[in-house]
Order: C-alpha cells, then structure tokens, then sequence
C-alpha cells in the first residue's frame, strides 16, 4: 500500500491564506475605541445606519462593516484587521 501525503488546503496553488472577516463586532469596537459595551453598540447601529443610508445592506444586529467603520473613524484598516484577525 502506498500513501500519499495530501496537501492541505493552505499548501495548495493558488490559495492565498485564511479568508478574513468583513465585519466588525461590537466587542472588536470596544477593543478599538476603548469605550464601554453600551457605546460599541451605539457606533454598530451607527455604521449600520450609514450603511442604509448608502443604500448598503447592513450587517446582522452587533455586528458592522468593517470599511464603513474605519471609513467614519478615520482608522486605517490595517489596524482594524489586526484586531479582528488577532
């Protein structure tokens, strides 16, 4: 019997790497701006608001896009995705 090493799905050509959040939850929000639980998801409904208004469909209660976020906050997004992604 020969076996064969199966290569993962991370070794395989043409994958790039881990798929990444679009999204921004309320406690990524209190990681970011060091404010409490009740005004993390006061700037969820906010960014989902925004997005409404762009005629966006918004993310699911207490969560948000992760662009529209930066975007009002004047955060880079490479720093948010280095909370989020860990």
């Amino acid at each position: 019997m020969v076996f064969m090493r199966v290569a993962a799905a991370t070794d395989a050509p043409g994958i790039i790497g881990k798929a990444k959040r679009l999204f921004i939850t309320s406690e990524d929000v209190e990681w970011i701006l060091g404010c409490g639980k009740s005004k993390a998801y006061e700037v969820v409904r906010k960014v989902n608001d925004h997005a409404r208004k762009k005629g966006q469909m918004p993310f699911p209660a207490g969560r948000a896009s992760k662009y529209l976020f930066a975007d009002l906050y004047g955060i880079p997004i490479e720093d948010v995705d280095k909370v989020i992604n860990g």
